[in-house]
């Protein structure tokens, strides 16, 4: 198959040039290049698919068990259903993310091995590995009183993962906490990423962190103390440091633009990714929701609050933070191509996918000025086309 007349992204900037794959991976790119199969794009703008590195779900679905979308289908109707949607909105690889309720593990542990069970039989977005998001924390706003908090231990990580790290992708840790760096020796050892969140420890302490293997942060700025000139924090120690890679909810609310600017500028962009964090309640209507096991979310202007006025997850799809990140944020479509088409797979170590390169996997997606998405392409093959 053929694409051409597309405006296609490589290296941070589009180029006019064609793309030709087959359904394991890009073959040629170039100019006056044939095909007996070829998509006119006419203009449109060609990407790699999108790996989102922070996802729980989505359209009242969950890949974990929440009792909240039991309404929804039973756990594998959902996880299903998720797979076949998300490369609706320009996702083709998903991490996802487990973080339900963070004192039961055994339905963190069960949601893996459901996910494990059944990933080979999934239509649409490849759920590449797991991603465990404030599994060990100190944040006192995210403790409960009374609430059990487990330890960074070898013995627990194994119980989640059933002693199996191959397709794990991060684990997120407060660096601070009591075994912590020893636990990140064992982690890095099987191949996983420890990434920081949810935490107050210092500077200091998160470089001491990248020096045991730490190499990414969740969503930074959210879920850490705030910054002040006279403390010494993590985010500064994320800033500091370019071992740790950024991770950033662009959707001009839950950051704001100037503070995403300030961590790019910092940085420098290829050491900053974009995700969604779409949450498994993303979607519902403005106003008073009451999800079926009896939880209530307010929703208001796009967003989705707590009755205790706690911002929750992301309410945007891919393509429309996408979209907030060029028009809210103020980011160059140039930027917003970087950080979520082939930063993700930079950042991550990912070097199978998620960029417009021969020998890379054929996942690629068309999207016109708006965002909107009109082709995706899963395995070299048309998964999804705009009607």
């Amino acid at each position: 198959m053929l694409i051409k007349n597309a405006k296609v992204f490589i290296d941070g900037q589009f180029h006019d040039t064609e793309v030709k794959f087959n359904e394991k991976q890009i073959l040629e790119i170039g100019n006056d290049l044939q095909d007996d199969e070829v998509i006119d794009a006419k203009g449109a703008y060609l990407y790699a698919g999108v790996i989102d590195a922070h996802c729980h779900g989505g359209f009242m679905r969950s890949f974990g068990h929440e009792t909240r979308t039991d309404s929804s289908g039973s756990r594998d109707e959902q996880v299903r259903y998720l797979a076949r949607k998300l490369p609706e909105t320009g996702v083709t690889t998903v991490f996802p993310t487990l973080a339900m309720d963070l004192t039961n593990f055994r339905e963190e542990a069960e949601a893996v091995r459901h996910v494990r069970s059944i990933r080979s039989t999934l239509e649409g977005a490849d759920l590449l590995k797991f991603h465990f998001e404030g599994t060990y924390l100190t944040l006192d706003r995210y403790i409960e009183e009374g609430g059990e908090y487990p330890l960074p231990t070898k013995e627990h990580s194994d119980f989640l993962t059933s002693g199996d790290y191959s397709d794990v992708g991060f684990i997120c840790v407060a660096p601070e906490m009591e075994g912590a760096l020893e636990w990140m020796d064992y982690v890095v050892s099987k191949g996983v990423i420890p990434e920081a969140g949810y935490t107050k420890c210092t500077a200091e302490q998160m470089i001491e962190a990248a020096d045991h293997g730490l190499a990414t942060c969740s969503h930074i700025f959210n879920g850490y103390e705030p910054m002040h000139h006279r403390k010494s924090n993590a985010v500064v120690g994320i800033m500091l440091d370019d071992r740790i890679k950024a991770q950033i909810t662009m959707d001009g609310f839950h950051v704001n633009p100037a503070w995403v600017k300030l961590v790019i500028k910092t940085k420098g962009i290829e050491n900053c990714y974009g995700i969604t964090d779409l949450s498994s309640v993303s979607g519902l209507p403005d106003g008073d929701n009451i999800l079926a096991d009896g939880t209530k979310v307010v929703t208001r202007d796009g967003f989705n609050w707590r009755t205790d006025g706690h911002i929750l997850s992301g309410n945007m799809t891919c393509n429309q933070i996408m979209k907030a990140a060029h028009q809210k944020v103020g980011l160059t479509r140039e930027e917003v191509g970087s950080l979520f088409t082939e930063n993700p797979a930079k950042c991550l170590r990912i070097s199978d996918r998620g960029k417009i390169e021969v020998g890379r996997k054929s996942d690629l997606i068309l999207m016109d000025d708006d965002y909107q998405v009109l082709k995706t392409v899963i395995n070299g093959k048309v998964f999804y086309e705009k009607q």
